[in-house]
């Protein structure tokens, strides 16, 4: 079911939200959790994020912003306040349940140890992102478009505009070079 359609089903029955909050609330609950590195805090601002949204629903149009980037634009604003408010005071997460949405849809001590997994991977990418700041260019470039843009050999080849065995070097060479950074 697309975006466009699960808006339409949503309002003209609010119970279809919860299809929403299945297909959404894991992600939106890890990037809390990623930006705040407090697990009952994300929890409380994820639930607030779905209160909100459900809330707002009718108010929704769609102008080429999808139903997820407005869910990460209210969590988003959700972070914001916490770090602007000394306290954070979200809505109750009851309060969503009462609009009839499921309460034992996800376990959180699951999501907790994904997001926490999640948070790893982000330092550590962060840590070989810094590394690779460290290298000439060329390493940066070749190792950039192998590992993060996922291209072949024969791709960044045509992208530098070198032969396949100078991107094969220069792949060696960066990667141990960014060992040693490391």
């Amino acid at each position: 079911m697309t975006e466009a359609q699960l808006l339409k089903k949503i309002k003209k029955d609010p119970n279809a939200f919860e299809i929403l909050f299945k297909r959404y609330f894991q992600n939106i609950f890890n990037y809390c959790y990623r930006r705040t590195s407090l697990f009952e805090t994300a929890k409380d601002m994820a639930s607030e994020t779905f209160l909100k949204a459900y809330l707002n629903i009718h108010k929704f149009r769609w102008k080429g912003v999808s139903i997820r980037t407005w869910l990460y634009r209210i969590a988003t604003n959700e972070i914001n306040l916490y770090y602007r408010q000394k306290k954070y005071r979200p809505e109750r997460m009851s309060e969503l349940y009462d609009y009839g949405v499921s309460n034992n849809t996800f376990d959180l001590e699951a999501e907790k140890e994904v997001a926490e997994n999640e948070f790893q991977k982000h330092q550590q990418f962060l840590k070989v992102k810094q590394a690779l700041s460290q290298l000439p260019q060329k390493y940066d470039e070749v190792l950039s478009l192998k590992y993060f843009e996922q291209l072949t050999i024969k791709e960044i080849a045509q992208v530098l505009a070198k032969k396949e065995g100078t991107v094969k070097s220069l792949l060696s060479r960066g990667l141990q070079k960014l060992k040693s950074e490391l």
